[in-house]
């Protein structure tokens, strides 16, 4: 089994929508949103992982400059692995290439958030050196 991990570009937006669809549910982002973002989003970065000639799975990165700190953090927004595809090293795969693509721009760590419930996702980033932390997440969404 041939394993590929490689930044996401514009041409790989169709593929990106379709995992997309299957992850954030349907009519979460359209196409042209998707297409547009992997141009010009220079905040994040897109990586994919490809099987043979199948899209698998990707993953969504943010580097966070603050003030207060001398390092950056990098938090991992989003990572989906098809289902058909898990449990056979791809997520681990696919979340090495990340750390070790950002670990070269002065990232003091990265962080992540997942479902409490999500307990598969939880024993997937522990076992890959993620700890959690006491930090609890509040969120507000703005209706337009």
């Amino acid at each position: 089994m041939s394993i590929q991990v490689y930044r996401a570009k514009a041409e790989d937006a169709e593929a990106v929508f379709e995992l997309n669809e299957r992850f954030n549910g349907a009519g979460s982002n359209t196409l042209e949103r998707i297409r547009a973002s992997l141009e010009t989003n220079n905040q994040e970065a897109v990586f994919l992982v490809k099987i043979g000639y199948t899209v698998a799975g990707f993953c969504c990165v943010q580097v966070f400059h603050s003030m207060c700190y001398s390092r950056h953090y990098a938090e991992i927004t989003e990572l989906f692995i098809d289902e058909g595809f898990r449990r056979q090293g791809v997520g681990t795969k696919l979340l090495r290439k990340v750390e070790e693509h950002f670990c070269q721009e002065n990232i003091a760590g990265f962080q992540l958030f997942t479902g409490a419930k999500n307990l598969s996702a939880q024993m997937f980033y522990e076992h890959l050196g993620y700890q959690r932390t006491g930090e609890v997440m509040y969120r507000k969404r703005i209706e337009s």
